[in-house]
């Protein structure tokens, strides 16, 4: 996490991420019904730029990452903004576990190319849902491995089919997803790519 820990303190500079997080928090409350009221878990949270779209909307948000620097600046942003319905959770879902039927909605950004252990991460999803539930998945559309570059150690995207079908294959139902941002690119050469990103709705009957 030594990466985002650097990262973080600039984080919110980037206006594609704030773009970003606003385009995908309006794609997951059309997405999702009966959100107002729910209680919301965010993985991967960074510095709670999607949440921070979604707070108006959800009764109570606990925002977890495993990077101390994302969850410092989050923590400062809650108390200057005042906010009263959102709290950090330091935990890596690969390692810990999350409790049984706390939540309405999961929602990540970015988040799972990052993660080895996908089934792990995902059946803690499944198992912290309450029933019914929802679980919105924000990633890359399958690429060409340029996006991060050659040192890269986690998935090059994801194809959506494979995803849906290791989602169902965890128990969740409802499987769909859709093509909702694009995030353009400059590599060191000079070379400009899109590359999609896509949000993938499931239910937990």
């Amino acid at each position: 996490m030594e990466y985002f820990d650097q990262k973080a303190v600039n984080w919110d500079n980037d206006p594609k991420r704030l773009e970003r997080a606003a385009v995908i928090a309006k794609e997951i409350v059309e997405a999702v019904p009966g959100l107002e009221g729910m209680n919301g878990f965010e993985y991967g949270c960074g510095t709670g730029l999607l949440s921070f779209n979604l707070r108006k909307h959800l009764r109570r948000i606990v925002l977890g990452d495993n990077s101390n620097g994302m969850l410092e600046v989050l923590q400062q942003k809650i108390l200057q903004n005042n906010v009263s319905n959102m709290e950090t959770m330091n935990i890596d879902l690969e390692k810990e576990s999350l409790p049984t039927g706390e939540y309405g909605i999961i929602y990540t950004l970015m988040t799972l190319h990052h993660i080895n252990d996908i089934d792990k991460v995902a059946g803690e999803f499944h198992k912290a849902l309450k029933s019914p539930g929802y679980l919105c998945i924000a990633d890359l559309d399958e690429e060409d491995g340029s996006f991060h570059g050659s040192d890269f150690t986690g998935h090059n995207g994801f194809n959506r089919q494979e995803l849906a079908e290791r989602l169902r294959k965890l128990g969740f139902g409802e499987v769909s997803s859709k093509l909702c941002y694009e995030v353009v690119k400059t590599s060191s050469e000079g070379i400009t790519k899109k590359y999609p990103v896509f949000l993938m709705t499931a239910r937990k009957c």
